[in-house]
């Protein structure tokens, strides 16, 4: 499981009259499919709103959500950090939000030495920036991408962040149990085929720790 616990948020305007999820039903949502904020948008949502009144758009990048949003063109908008912390600065509210697991991704021939040392770096880092989470953020605000349109709609410091949304944990397996889940739960969606295996989608392997220098 990737070490970065991602967030979503399902984000209104501050004159919105939303306030739960279920007032959304048949109400415009922005969102990328087949990514992490459609996924996580179902998730969060279905618990209160049939399937065919869940209404959502593909507006691509977070940019293009944030932006839909600020704009009128959608009710709501499913957004990560920076951006949830932008929207909120500008006045936006969290109707329900989740955390949730993602995957890293490597070739095939991805040998043990090599995966194991990865996964030393990556703990090294994930104890570092969870002893000072501030002092990392600037890599979130400075990103070009999103500087450039943040700047727009006033800036972000990082006092403007909540924080407990950052999560960041050592690299595990995904349990069988989570994929199987998720499998079962990504098919009766429509978003998998249901004659392919979960095991094609996920390499649950393990490395010793090797020698190498710190």
């Amino acid at each position: 499981m990737r070490s970065a616990v991602a967030n979503q948020a399902l984000m209104v305007r501050a004159e919105s009259d939303h306030y739960y999820p279920s007032s959304l039903a048949n109400r415009p949502i922005a969102v990328q499919f087949h990514a992490g904020s459609h996924y996580t948008a179902l998730r969060l949502i279905e618990g209160y709103i049939p399937a065919e009144k869940i209404k959502l758009l593909h507006y691509g990048s977070p940019r293009y959500r944030f932006e839909a949003l600020m704009s009128g063109e959608v009710d709501a908008a499913m957004l990560m950090e920076p951006w949830i912390a932008l929207a909120e600065k500008n006045g936006c509210r969290s109707v329900c939000e989740g955390h949730y697991l993602g995957a890293e991704n490597a070739s095939d021939n991805m040998d043990k030495e090599t995966f194991a040392a990865i996964n030393r770096a990556v703990i090294k880092a994930v104890d570092l920036i969870n002893s000072d989470k501030k002092r990392f953020l600037h890599y979130l605000i400075d990103q070009p991408r999103f500087a450039a349109i943040a700047d727009e709609w006033g800036g972000l410091t990082p006092d403007d962040f909540h924080l407990p949304r950052l999560r960041y944990t050592h690299p595990l397996p995904y349990t069988d149990e989570q994929v199987e889940d998720t499998y079962n739960w990504m098919v009766r969606w429509g978003l998998l085929n249901a004659s392919v295996c979960a095991n094609d989608f996920v390499d649950n392997r393990t490395a010793e720790p090797t020698a190498a220098d710190d």
